[in-house]
């Protein structure tokens, strides 16, 4: 046995309004096809469901069982469409966003403010992790997009730079260095330094940078947290060599970035996804309020 949605909607709105043709009009269809849609429904369920006299339809024994099962059919697939139709709109569901403890604490807040006020009714559900946590969540299906700094990008992985940014020197905005619209490293490893603690993706980076150009980074003041390092430099301890993006999404820190070059160390913030998978309707509307929250920079 095997009714159609068609056919159960016909033979409700038949028990419903008691008539072939309010059914008809209903439905947008002739009497005659709706009679068709009930002798088919009959004769799937073996059943005679309706009483048909020259007034009226009327339910028979069979029929009054059969209707409450039906209604709730039809109700189900309303609730689908309804469900399916608000995601399709962007008004309903849920987003998993997985981004880098930095990436979360400085940008993603603007972010999920313009993207809650546009899309109130999808659950976005934030996981902030260490930054090699970031692709592997994507990986794994846990988080359908990620915010991070990608190194190597494994198969299967889509990235999209989302700000193109590099190492900066990070100095309080009294500082002598503030004015400068770029800092060579040289100049800049003359004063005392604040770094993250060698083993950071970020500290192996420039170490590595710097040593092919036979320098030797040799911070006044190591840490192991972003926070501590600009917590050390609004205090006057010296300039943070950190990405600059953590300056630029949070202007009322009191601190500038300025871009170290010469050489000139990349550090990109990087949108990920899975590769050969469609995103979904809201995953695709908060790249897009991502994209539009951060300033071109590099």
């Amino acid at each position: 046995m095997n009714p159609t949605l068609r056919q159960l909607e016909a033979f409700v709105l038949c028990a419903r309004q008691g008539s072939l043709t309010a059914a008809a009009e209903r439905m947008g269809l002739t009497p005659s096809a709706i009679s068709l849609l009930l002798r088919q429904l009959e004769a799937e369920m073996g059943l005679r469901l309706l009483d048909r006299t020259t007034r009226r339809l009327q339910l028979t024994e069979a029929g009054r069982d059969a209707l409450e099962g039906a209604e709730r059919v039809l109700q189900e697939r309303n609730r689908l469409l309804a469900g399916v139709q608000g995601l399709a709109a962007r008004q309903a569901g849920q987003l998993i966003v997985a981004a880098s403890a930095a990436i979360a604490a400085v940008m993603i807040p603007g972010m999920m403010r313009a993207f809650t006020e546009h899309h109130p009714g999808i659950r976005l559900i934030l996981r902030d992790v260490s930054p090699d946590r970031v692709v592997p969540m994507v990986e794994e299906g846990i988080a359908e997009i990620g915010l991070g700094t990608v190194g190597e990008v494994p198969t299967g992985i889509r990235t999209e730079t989302l700000l193109s940014d590099q190492i900066s020197a990070i100095c309080h905005i009294g500082a002598p260095h503030a004015a400068r619209h770029r800092l060579s490293w040289a100049e800049a490893l003359t004063e005392p330094c604040i770094s993250v603690v060698p083993g950071n993706p970020i500290r192996t980076l420039i170490d590595e940078t710097l040593a092919t150009q036979g320098r030797k980074l040799e911070p006044a003041w190591e840490v192991s947290f972003f926070a501590t390092a600009l917590a050390l430099t609004t205090a006057g301890f010296g300039i943070a060599l950190l990405p600059g993006y953590l300056v630029g999404q949070s202007p009322g820190m009191g601190l500038v970035a300025v871009p170290l070059e010469e050489p000139k160390i990349r550090r990109d913030v990087t949108l990920v996804s899975r590769a050969g998978r469609s995103l979904s309707p809201a995953a695709s509307a908060f790249i897009s309020v991502a994209r539009r929250s951060v300033p071109a920079r590099g």
